[in-house]
């Protein structure tokens, strides 16, 4: 009997101290394990770019992840380099000298422009937004509740910048619009241990390429094939819109922009809005030049070339002719302006300057798209209402 009691009193313990080693085990394992089940596997997505020049994404043998910034200004030279690590991997990989290190999924971001707000929208990461350039910009109802109660700070932008307060602040992220050179602000950040992302997508000349660079910010999210289903949908839609104009006969003639301080800034033929003009079946007298930018012409010059055309596109920031007039009365002389078809993006505008075209309008091009095909053929689309533009009266 006591030999049966001293058996199971062994096996027991036995168990026990088997349990006890199952759960404790090698600490560093244990360690590892945790870091594993914390590790996100989409960070692994490689994106494929279709229409972008101004970046290039890469996943690299050592585990990290390459994203490049193209200097548009000078073609072959890097603008910027980031090297991304998956959040929650021990590594001990050497992060070479010539970018910045930027763990991801980043869970702060200021983000400096209205376009960065709106492709955080369509990644619906909107909620990594702790801070902005200017409160008065933000055109998203929720986003601007949060800026004013002090969710979101305004902290300027460029050489406006507030330096101390976006270090107080600490976010993961700081994204600006890249221009011809880095400034002395982004430069302090850097230095700082903020790292800066430049996003250049108002370089790209054509509507797709400037919604691909959802992709670009998404890499900072572990986002990119979510990035990619939306694009996908997005560009199917566009392509839709352009088989529905491909047989059209009659093209308005089209004129844009505005005379401002003596200059009226022409789009160049290879330019983003020449490319919803080209889609969409217009006749604009500039598509044969290589400009991709705004060409600055002489009012005398457009009044020549564009005086008698139909439709007139994106004067400023108007919402009435009068307030055309008020800018400048020659407008007035304008056949498209006699006759009331001039469109302006000012429809989702409100009266603190907020748009939603800049917000929201770069990564919804099929919807610009649909818009202006109406202005340009309202017979082929009877029943839609006018998104973002609207005939001034």
């Amino acid at each position: 009997m006591n030999l049966l009691k001293s058996s199971c009193w062994a096996l027991l313990l036995i168990l026990l101290l088997g349990t006890v080693s199952c759960q404790s085990g090698d600490p560093k394992k244990k360690e590892k394990q945790a870091d594993n089940s914390a590790v996100d596997s989409s960070f692994y997505h490689q994106s494929q770019l279709k229409y972008a020049k101004g970046f290039q994404i890469k996943l690299l043998a050592n585990g990290l992840k390459e994203l490049i910034v193209w200097d548009p200004w000078n073609e072959g030279k890097i603008f910027q380099k980031y090297y991304l690590k998956n959040r929650g991997e021990k590594t001990d990989i050497q992060v070479p000298a010539d970018g910045l290190l930027v763990e991801v999924p980043v869970r702060s971001i200021a983000a400096l422009s209205s376009t960065q707000i709106g492709i955080l929208k369509f990644l619906n990461v909107q909620d990594r937004i702790v801070a902005v350039s200017l409160r008065d910009r933000i055109y998203d109802e929720e986003l601007d509740k949060k800026a004013q109660n002090g969710t979101i700070q305004a902290v300027g932008h460029s050489e406006s910048l507030n330096f101390e307060k976006i270090v107080e602040l600490d976010p993961e992220l700081v994204m600006v619009a890249g221009f011809m050179n880095i400034t002395d602000k982004e430069t302090k950040l850097m230095k700082a241990g903020l790292p800066v992302a430049y996003n250049i997508e108002w370089m790209e000349t054509s509507p797709l390429a400037r919604a691909e660079w959802a992709k670009f910010i998404a890499a900072f999210f572990n986002e990119e094939a979510e990035a990619e289903k939306h694009f996908n949908a997005v560009e199917k839609r566009y392509n839709d819109l352009k088989k529905l104009v491909e047989n059209v006969e009659s093209k308005p003639s089209i004129l844009s922009g505005y005379n401002f301080k003596g200059i009226w800034y022409m789009p160049g033929g290879q330019s983003y809005l020449a490319q919803f003009l080209r889609d969409g079946k217009a006749d604009y007298c500039w598509f044969s030049d290589s400009t991709s930018g705004s060409m600055p012409l002489s009012f005398e010059v457009v009044f020549d070339k564009q005086g008698e055309a139909d439709i007139w596109f994106g004067p400023g920031q108007c919402r009435t002719l009068e307030d055309m007039k008020n800018m400048d009365e020659r407008y007035t002389l304008f056949r498209s302006y006699k006759t009331a078809h001039v469109f302006c993006s000012t429809k989702r505008m409100k009266d603190s300057g907020a748009n939603d075209w800049f917000e929201s309008g770069v990564m919804q091009p099929d919807v610009v798209f649909k818009d202006v095909i109406k202005i340009l053929h309202p017979e082929l689309l009877p029943n839609y209402e006018l998104y973002y533009y609207q005939q001034l009266k």
